[in-house]
């Protein structure tokens, strides 16, 4: 989730809530593929007939998917967020929307919004089941037929297990999203939540597969290939999700204790009208070891290293003017030493090549200079 994200390849359906809906071309692999899975599980003989039904509830499920996404994209847009994108992807799909300045409140709605909705469906569905109006025939296919109850069923049955799926409490689902806020909120640390949310989409990649293996043992006997190579898949795609969140959130977390204050170099402020001499005494007396100059008006002119100032031959000091040693400072790039985080990340995009360092003002008084290639190292 960026400012300016790349656009995502894939067919555009058109636009939701204001992002692209986007359909990548894997998904129709996976229709066919699922309808194959459907139309011959259980050992039954791949028919056309079969097959047809298979992607009929292949459809269905991406539909379902569809509106997973959806709801993630109205949540976000509700709470003042621009959406970018919706896209069906081979495994499933994933929103995109403007995450500046998100809080815990936003990622956690956002989040719970896709299985709020399958679980709404699944209701709905169980509900229209009840009445009894559905047991009839809905298409006739090659001799067959699906009868309105089947496809309602098979709506309820999917969308429960989409929402009870998706609201597992770790990364990549919804839950894990969910669990992050939560931890977000409480320690007021967005990375350690998120830490904690990886560690559990890991946990829940090893379970599929300790379920995949042991439920069958436990009931005595051997468990089937095909469980196997799901629980294989899904926890394929589960545990490198989760650690390249790990990871992504330990580098990241770094940038919450950089600030420009902790990486300057402590200053002192003389006017312009100073002589190299007066300079060094004032940062002798205050043990800086930069010291910025102001010009007329007040405003921070320059800065130099007190090692510059030291270079010039004692018996010149007195007569010597700052403007010899003085490095010229651009116009608005004084910082609080609070500054940090994605904000010292843009901030540091933004002078990048127009300056060395930032005049570090506090209380309207320059203490410190943060060199830019200090901060780059600092968050690296």
């Amino acid at each position: 989730m960026t400012d300016a994200p790349q656009r995502t390849r894939g067919f555009q359906l058109g636009r939701a809530f204001g992002g692209r809906i986007i359909v990548q071309p894997s998904t129709l692999l996976m229709l066919v593929l699922l309808a194959f899975l459907f139309s011959t599980g259980g050992g039954a003989e791949l028919t056309r007939r079969g097959f047809t039904i298979g992607l009929i509830l292949a459809v269905l499920l991406f539909v379902s998917v569809f509106l997973h996404e959806l709801s993630h994209a109205a949540t976000a847009k509700a709470l003042g967020r621009e959406v970018h994108e919706v896209v069906i992807t081979l495994w499933g799909g994933h929103t995109s929307f403007d995450a500046r300045g998100l809080t815990p409140r936003d990622n956690g709605l956002t989040a719970a919004a896709g299985p709020v909705t399958n679980l709404v469906i699944s209701g709905i569905a169980y509900a229209l089941l009840a009445t009894g109006l559905f047991d009839v025939t809905l298409i006739d296919l090659v001799g067959g037929d699906i009868t309105g109850y089947l496809i309602i069923q098979y709506i309820a049955i999917a969308n429960l297990i989409l929402a009870v799926f998706n609201a597992l409490p770790g990364i990549p689902m919804d839950g894990g999203r969910v669990l992050e806020s939560i931890v977000w909120a409480v320690t007021k640390d967005r990375w350690k939540g998120v830490i904690i949310a990886a560690w559990g989409g890991r946990s829940i990649a090893v379970g599929v597969v300790l379920f995949a293996l042991g439920a069958p043992l436990a009931q005595g006997r051997t468990p089937q290939l095909f469980d196997v190579m799901w629980a294989g898949l899904i926890a394929l795609i589960l545990w490198p999700a989760a650690s390249q969140a790990l990871r992504a959130a330990q580098h990241l977390s770094k940038r919450e204790v950089v600030t420009a204050g902790s990486v300057m170099v402590p200053a002192i402020a003389v006017p312009y009208t100073s002589s190299v001499d007066d300079a060094l005494a004032a940062a002798t007396r205050s043990g800086a070891r930069e010291v910025v100059v102001t010009g007329a008006d007040g405003a921070v002119a320059g800065h130099f290293p007190v090692a510059v100032g030291q270079a010039v031959p004692a018996e010149s000091r007195g007569a010597t003017t700052l403007t010899s040693v003085l490095m010229p400072t651009p116009r608005g790039c004084e910082v609080s030493p609070t500054l940090g985080g994605e904000e010292l990340v843009g901030a540091l995009r933004e002078w990048w090549g127009r300056t060395d360092g930032w005049v570090v003002v506090e209380h309207g008084r320059p203490v410190g200079v943060a060199r830019l290639s200090d901060v780059t190292e600092a968050l690296q």
